[in-house]
């Protein structure tokens, strides 16, 4: 199993547009309900739930998240609709994501069978070169944010313009 790392998530879900993070591996996501300041948020487990409906009565989602042996479990929890919708969206956008970036990784390291995977349009390089932009992409915010948080920590300030764009040269001369 691989190991989710804070500022892969910071850089994810800050690329989706959501301040509200969980934790993502691919088919695997884990998210909070609410901010997770919140002193009633609960973490489950996404790919686990069949539905989810807001109950009319109060400001409460129900979820029907699936068990072993088909078991089914009804679970109510404490947030609006709005915000429970917002957060599991975000978390399906970083997976979305994660597993083109796995595709892209396994084309480009020979490991795509053809026979299994066959494209009905015309080819590879349009869709390649789109997963090495995505790639190429999160691969910038990753070491921005990285420098950043150090820049932060050690000056007190923001990383300065001119030595972001620096960054993105040196990166991109490759």
């Amino acid at each position: 199993m691989g190991v989710v790392q804070e500022y892969e998530m910071e850089v994810h879900f800050a690329k989706v547009g959501c301040q509200t993070r969980g934790y993502v591996a691919g088919h695997h996501r884990l998210v909070p309900t609410c901010g997770s300041s919140n002193e009633q948020v609960i973490y489950y487990m996404v790919h686990l739930m069949e539905d989810a409906s807001a109950l009319e009565s109060d400001k409460r989602v129900e979820m029907i998240m699936n068990g072993r042996a088909g078991d089914k479990y009804h679970v109510q929890v404490a947030t609006s609709e709005r915000t429970f919708r917002r957060i599991v969206s975000a978390a399906d956008e970083v997976a979305k994501e994660q597993l083109s970036l796995f595709e892209y990784w396994m084309y480009r390291l020979g490991k795509v069978k053809r026979e299994i995977f066959e494209r009905t349009y015309f080819g590879d390089y349009c869709v390649y070169t789109k997963l090495r932009k995505l790639a190429l992409d999160l691969f910038i915010r990753t070491v921005l944010h990285i420098l950043n948080k150090a820049h932060k920590k050690v000056y007190g300030e923001e990383t300065p313009a001119e030595l972001v764009k620096e960054v993105k040269r040196v990166i991109n001369k490759f």
